[in-house]
């Protein structure tokens, strides 16, 4: 299928109009395009606007509940726990992350575990909204299962992306935003959406064999064979099981059983460099990222990169030229 290119104006509007329909509030369906559309002109199109339909499906089914209250407990001066109340996960992880940032403020870190809670889209979002306040952030959330454990041909991991983001002085901070399988899910059904094939080693189908049919897969692989499903484990031990949540195939699942809550569980941690005595921190890794950028690249390579480079060169393409959308995405925005 074919993609356009929408202005991010009329995009942000459509979207928010979608949101508001389906029963959010004004606030909340800000927020919730806010984080979309950020994704969206990331190049993350697999956590943008293509999600929209989804959240309106389940929030008109009853899987997501439109008036959300959410709830502090302050466990430490560090430590505290939003519970979410089934709400929109992009607006807990926002309210968690401020609150990270004020404990941060206080005493150098801030440790905020999210309960009660729902997909929360691209983390590099929250990580942003960190480093903007000179802070280093490091996220992570737990997804319902869609991957094999390293050796398995049965799913038993979630795609439990983890994030960091670190505060760069005169430019755009270094961000760390990965899935920890091969593959984000949502890149999948992006790549159903306009009849694309995925790379070699990145999904199996039900007999465990790989492919590259998207319409065929029927598990993703974790990133770097055990390493990966090592990480998958240790997030979904560090968001579900440390909020008595449910893990692995307990999770109840995204596509599906719309009716449901979805119960899942994340993890903010932010920190404060200028609490821990390094008040050049950010001037510090301009100067790492400047070095970076200086290695002698590989024959074929323009030139190395730093996390989030792809990203600051999309992000102006698409402030220039409109951001593209699948033409499947717009017509339902639209509808």
């Amino acid at each position: 299928m074919s993609t356009i290119r929408v202005n991010e104006n009329k995009l942000r509007e459509l979207s928010f109009s979608k949101l508001v329909e389906a029963g959010l509030d004004n606030k909340t369906a800000q927020e919730v395009t806010d984080v979309l559309v950020h994704a969206d002109k990331t190049g993350v199109h697999s956590h943008g606007t293509m999600r929209v339909e989804h959240y309106c499906t389940r929030l008109k089914s009853g899987g997501l509940n439109k008036q959300a209250k959410f709830t502090f407990e302050q466990v430490s001066p560090s430590v505290a726990i939003l519970d979410s109340d089934d709400g929109m996960g992009h607006s807990a992880l926002i309210a968690a992350t401020q609150r990270g940032i004020d404990m941060a403020r206080d005493s150098g870190l801030g440790f905020v575990s999210v309960k009660n809670t729902s997909h929360c889209g691209a983390l590099s979002y929250f990580m942003e909204q960190a480093t903007s306040e000179g802070m280093i952030a490091i996220g992570m959330t737990q997804t319902d299962t869609c991957v094999a454990p390293h050796g398995g041909a049965e799913r038993f991991l979630g795609t439990n992306p983890i994030a960091f983001g670190f505060p760069v002085e005169g430019g755009e901070p270094m961000i760390v935003d990965m899935a920890t399988s091969a593959t984000a899910f949502g890149k999948l059904l992006h790549a159903k959406e306009t009849g694309q094939q995925i790379g070699e080693g990145l999904a199996i189908d039900k007999d465990g064999n790989e492919t590259t049919d998207p319409h065929k897969v029927e598990n993703l692989l974790p990133f770097g064979a055990h390493k990966g499903s090592g990480i998958a484990l240790a997030i979904d031990a560090l968001t579900g099981v440390l909020m008595g949540a449910n893990y692995g195939n307990h999770i109840v699942r995204m596509y599906g059983d719309y009716d449901k809550m979805r119960k899942l569980a994340s993890l903010m941690i932010v920190i404060d460099p200028s609490r821990l005595g390094t008040p050049l921190f950010a001037a510090t890794m301009a100067m790492m990222v400047a070095e970076l950028r200086n290695v002698r690249p590989v024959p074929g390579v323009e030139r190395v990169l730093a996390p989030n480079d792809p990203q600051v060169a999309y992000k102006a393409e698409c402030e220039r030229d409109g951001i593209p959308i699948a033409q499947g995405v717009y017509d339902y925005l639209i509808s």
